[in-house]
């Protein structure tokens, strides 16, 4: 039997996948109905679709994956993948699942993309499975045992020598990864008749996607942000409250040993919020959700107007060696990248670019007094020096600076954090 898995990293299907078959879908526990196995399904063999059912994978484990074509990093992975299946063919069955319909899984097949060749096969063209088991990204795995009984949903990298070794000797233990339905209370099919408000705030990592949206039901309207670092979750929301705020107007006043920031993804210091109120109070929701954050974190953000090092940015004309002045022509602006230029742009965009440079710390503010549009001709920089090395043709300067000015500041107020 020819099988193929794909792994790798974990991309976002689609936050709420296939909702409108969410009465159908199976939960860890339940056992799979006969017609599973009976229905036929489109397989592609050989490049090739033939069709069948899937009475051949009764009576073993069984290893659903759900993939697509433009998943890179599953194509990746594929080499690896048939290698596990080959491993323990005859005591696992490992099948792979796209919604894709037979051109676009014939044409990858036939594409250097195919890095396994021949040992490609897939069930194309799917719906049933999928509305079967709900999910809201790919990859994404369901173990099924030789009973045919859901022991547990997973994400794509939980496919391993040693996970299918466990599964083979009873003892997979995992955390399932739960189907978020949409405009619904996290964990739950549908919100509580009647309610009125909700609030939930986790750390730690939760199995499944890492997003954030605005969702509503009618009655309620909820914002959910799942599996960022505590800093994310302050400023998605200070960035709705507070139209001056930016990365460089963040200040922490503690020393911050990386729980806060995380800027390596630590599972543990992960933060989930979900969040809803009555719709009539829709227009506050995300200022709502900060006090949340700000009564439960065990931080507290509040604005404060201290003296702040500040970035300034100056025109001067006499020192321009370059025509600032826009040309005219189509409007394009690709931030500070090799090649790139500035066209026919308000110079607040240019502001924008310069601050989204990640060396640059400080606030940044225009203090041109300039009125018309601007073309410049950009490059990648690293640092101030190079960047003033290319604005300074321009008459253009990046002065540091200090002012008054108002900044989200943080305070921790729980010393277990």
């Amino acid at each position: 039997m020819k099988v193929f898995i794909t792994t790798g990293m974990m991309l976002v299907f689609s936050l709420f996948l296939h909702a409108q078959g969410s009465q159908m879908a199976l939960q860890v526990g339940d056992r799979v109905p006969d017609a599973f196995w009976t229905s036929p399904r489109n397989f592609m063999v050989d490049g090739k679709v033939v069709r069948k059912d899937m009475q051949e994978f009764r009576g073993k484990p069984l290893v659903i994956d759900f993939w697509a074509t433009f998943c890179i990093p599953c194509i990746k992975g594929m080499p690896e993948q048939e290698r596990l299946a080959r491993l323990f063919r005859g005591e696992i069955n490992i099948l792979s699942v796209t919604t894709d319909n037979e051109k676009l899984v014939s044409t990858f097949y036939s594409s250097a993309r195919n890095p396994i060749g021949r040992d490609f096969t897939s069930i194309v063209d799917d719906k049933a499975l999928n509305r079967l088991f709900l999910h809201n990204k790919i990859p994404h795995l369901v173990w099924i045992d030789n009973q045919g009984i859901v022991k547990n949903t997973t994400e794509g990298d939980a496919l391993t020598e040693e996970n299918i070794r466990a599964v083979l000797s009873g003892n997979l233990s995992l955390t399932p990864v739960n189907y978020i339905y949409p405009n619904t209370v996290l964990m739950m099919k549908r919100n509580p008749e009647g309610m009125q408000s909700f609030n939930l705030l986790i750390k730690g990592r939760i199995p499944g996607i890492s997003s954030s949206t605005v969702r509503s039901n009618g009655p309620n309207t909820g914002m959910i942000i799942f599996n960022h670092p505590l800093r994310w979750l302050y400023s998605v929301l200070a960035r709705a409250e507070f139209p001056w705020f930016s990365d460089q107007r963040f200040k922490l006043d503690f020393d911050d040993t990386d729980g806060f920031n995380n800027p390596s993804l630590k599972p543990d210091d992960l933060w989930t919020v979900d969040f809803w109120v009555p719709s009539r109070k829709s227009a506050i929701l995300k200022k709502l959700t900060l006090n949340y954050l700000n009564e439960n974190s065990g931080y507290s953000a509040a604005v404060k107007v201290i003296n702040t090092a500040v970035y300034k940015l100056k025109y001067s004309p006499s020192k321009a060696a370059r025509q600032l002045k826009t040309k005219g022509g189509r409007p394009a602006n690709l931030g500070f990248h090799k090649g790139s230029k500035l066209i026919n742009q308000p110079i607040a965009n240019l502001i924008n670019d310069i601050q989204d440079c990640s060396f640059v710390k400080n606030p940044v503010f225009d203090d041109t007094k300039i009125t018309f549009l601007v073309d410049l001709e950009l490059s990648e920089v690293k640092d101030i020096a190079a960047l003033n090395a290319l604005l300074n043709p321009y008459g253009l300067s990046l002065v540091a600076d200090h002012q008054e000015l108002e900044m989200l500041v943080v305070s921790k107020t729980d010393k277990t954090n």
